[in-house]
């Protein structure tokens, strides 16, 4: 075996070593949720009879509210993308200083906790009649959401050969044609690993939705998650297949975008 040869199955070897490293609490996970309330103590064991009915008492206290994630998180990852990538445009085509100052003053919206903002941000949405309301949802997770869409896309635009802009422009396309029916095409794989990074942050919010919600008709599927953890007495298969069951959209949707995913964060492969 050459020295090449046994480098690759070093380098496969730890990926692998990882990657099984990665997938041992998800495995727990699972494990534990087929599990009766009396096996759940042996945490290593295998159950004795898998039983799916964790998962239906957890549907039954996460199926409202499951819903309202959905309906919260396809509009505000789309609405966030599509402002952030619109900012970005302009500030990828800005050369000098101006550019750059402009920049770093959107980037400053990623440097507030969302903590400081709480309690006005709290009373904003009461005065606007928008609390405990999906598009006061919206509202919140664009506007927090547009910074770190515009640093995102804004480099990933940078990247573009500027030959392809003075092509467009050549061919009469004026900056709208340029942007909707050239640049957003070819930047594909950056608009799938954003929009995967986005709604990984706005499936898992906990903070606003605590502070925004009040009850099942807006609350997502965290604060229900959040719910089981409450009680005097735990149920952990309960939990478990309720944890389960939360994480699989965003699982999905990262599988189903895994090629984009990469080549986006990569910079792209597209251009």
């Amino acid at each position: 075996m050459t020295t090449e040869q046994s480098a690759s199955w070093l380098r496969h070897g730890f990926a692998l070593a990882i990657g099984l490293l990665m997938a041992i609490p998800i495995l727990v996970a699972i494990n534990t949720s087929l599990k009766t309330p009396a096996e759940v103590l042996d945490v290593l064991s295998l159950p004795a009879s898998p039983t799916f009915a964790n998962y239906a008492e957890a549907w039954n206290r996460l199926g409202a509210t499951f819903a309202n994630s959905l309906m919260i998180t396809v509009p505000g990852v789309a609405l966030s993308v599509l402002v952030g990538a619109i900012a970005a445009y302009p500030l990828a085509q800005i050369r000098g200083r101006t550019g750059f100052v402009i920049y770093m003053f959107l980037l400053t919206g990623m440097l507030v906790p969302y903590q400081i903002v709480q309690i006005p941000l709290f009373s904003l949405m009461r005065n606007l009649g928008l609390y405990n309301s999906i598009p006061g949802m919206w509202l919140v997770h664009v506007a927090y959401g547009v910074p770190i869409c515009t640093f995102f896309m804004r480099n990933f635009f940078a990247s573009v050969p500027r030959s392809m802009f003075e092509a467009a422009m050549l061919d009469g396309c004026g900056h709208a044609q340029y942007f909707y029916k050239v640049l957003l095409p070819a930047s594909g794989s950056g608009l799938a690993a954003l929009s995967v990074i986005q709604s990984r942050a706005i499936w898992n919010d906990l903070l606003f939705a605590m502070t925004l919600t009040s009850n099942d008709s807006a609350r997502p599927v965290t604060v229900a998650l959040n719910a089981l953890t409450s009680g005097f007495v735990v149920q952990h298969g309960t939990l478990m297949a309720a944890t389960i069951i939360t994480i699989g959209p965003i699982l999905l949707a990262y599988l189903l975008f895994q090629r984009a995913f990469v080549a986006g964060v990569l910079g792209g492969s597209s251009k």
